[in-house]
């Protein structure tokens, strides 16, 4: 499903009554939880029975049950053993904030290849009781299973950064055998407050992945990723290797990559960092050092830009055929966001090039300032 690039046809039924669970719940920030309703699912003559079915999405992606909604799918929750593809968990996005529908899947392999375990992508063509939705991005959820295919044990807790929140806040747990332990956590808040910088990154080292935190962060400025965990404290997992006793940080949200939303092609590849982890490392000068040596080994290994575009047409490839029957009217404006993007990544590349280049450095971007989708500065 993920490997070759076929567009899966998705019709999901969901009776009245949880339509109407659906339609009264709207996200808000602090929400309570979002209901689950049952629902069936069909792909061509496979049908699959009691999925639960909940909205996702948050502040720029929510949209309602009777828009384009976001939808989180999870086969087993009503019955036990199903597996779509052998997924217990999926989510659909609308991808209202990435026209060119190729953002999440080429981003992903890309936090893949540097060695940062992340949920992979697929596309869809999704009906909800009878109604065209148009094409999805459709990704791998995560859970047990997901770190299953990257982690001897998965017994730690899987933490959830939620919208805009860092390290220090009340994070969900999204599996784990002990979800109310959060010591690593509070040791990991410890060491990011430790004032020497010597101490410090030795103290981050001892509870946190240091060298798979640099590439997390590294891939993120290459990628623009300015709604992430570095630049913006959101859309991210931490994971607890209880086998090695270290946090790993995971993406999340890949949609608003090289240069979209507040992004831009141009930015520092040494990024006004808001996340507390990031800040702590970047703040050290050793910690600057290891980062921007890990940049230019990545950027070196992993940035090839001309695999990069050769990727997102392949992507672009079945999708354009599935426009081609279902919305040819939507054609143009797919391919001028395909080649948006194909521009964005051209123009980061050079960037990033210009910056490492330069003999007195990158600079830093500066501080985006506390209205800047967070609730708080901190220092």
């Amino acid at each position: 499903m993920f490997a070759d690039l076929r567009v899966l046809r998705l019709e999901i039924d969901i009776p009245e009554e949880g339509m109407e669970t659906l339609r009264a719940w709207h996200w808000r920030q602090g929400s309570l939880s979002r209901p689950n309703v049952h629902a069936s699912v069909r792909e061509g003559a496979t049908v699959y029975q009691d999925v639960a079915v909940q909205l996702k999405g948050s502040k720029g992606s929510f949209r309602s049950i009777d828009d384009r909604p976001g939808l989180t799918l999870r086969f087993d929750t009503y019955t036990p053993g199903q597996r779509f593809h052998g997924l217990k968990k999926l989510s659909l996005n609308n991808s209202v904030q990435d026209p060119s529908l190729v953002s999440e899947k080429i981003c992903r392999e890309l936090f893949l290849e540097a060695g940062v375990p992340a949920p992979r992508a697929a596309h869809a063509l999704v009906k909800l009781n009878g109604r065209d939705l148009g094409l999805y991005v459709l990704v791998e959820g995560f859970n047990r299973q997901f770190l299953k295919r990257h982690f001897a044990n998965t017994a730690g807790n899987l933490f959830d950064g939620g919208f805009v929140q860092d390290i220090d806040e009340d994070l969900s747990v999204n599996s784990g055998d002990d979800p109310q332990d959060r010591s690593a956590l509070d040791r990991l808040v410890e060491a990011a407050a430790e004032l020497d910088d010597g101490l410090r990154l030795e103290k981050l080292e001892a509870v946190l992945d240091l060298e798979r935190f640099l590439t997390f962060t590294a891939v993120e400025a290459m990628t623009c990723h300015w709604d992430g965990y570095t630049m913006n404290r959101n859309n991210y997992r931490i994971f607890h290797d209880l086998d090695s006793g270290r946090l790993i940080f995971l993406p999340h949200g890949l949609d608003q990559t090289f240069g979209r939303g507040r992004g831009s092609t141009s930015q520092s590849v040494l990024p006004h960092a808001r996340g507390r982890a990031a800040h702590a490392v970047l703040q050290a000068p050793e910690g600057r050092r290891m980062y921007l040596e890990t940049l230019a080994r990545l950027y070196r290994q992993v940035f090839h830009v001309e695999r990069i575009l050769r990727r997102a047409d392949e992507i672009a490839a079945p999708i354009q055929d599935a426009l081609a029957e279902t919305d040819p009217d939507r054609m143009s404006f797919f391919l001028y966001h395909l080649q948006s993007f194909k521009d964005a990544v051209r123009e980061r590349s050079a960037s990033i090039a210009a910056q490492l280049a330069n003999p007195e450095g990158p600079p830093v971007d500066p501080d985006p300032g506390p209205g800047f989708r967070g609730r708080r500065r901190w220092r």
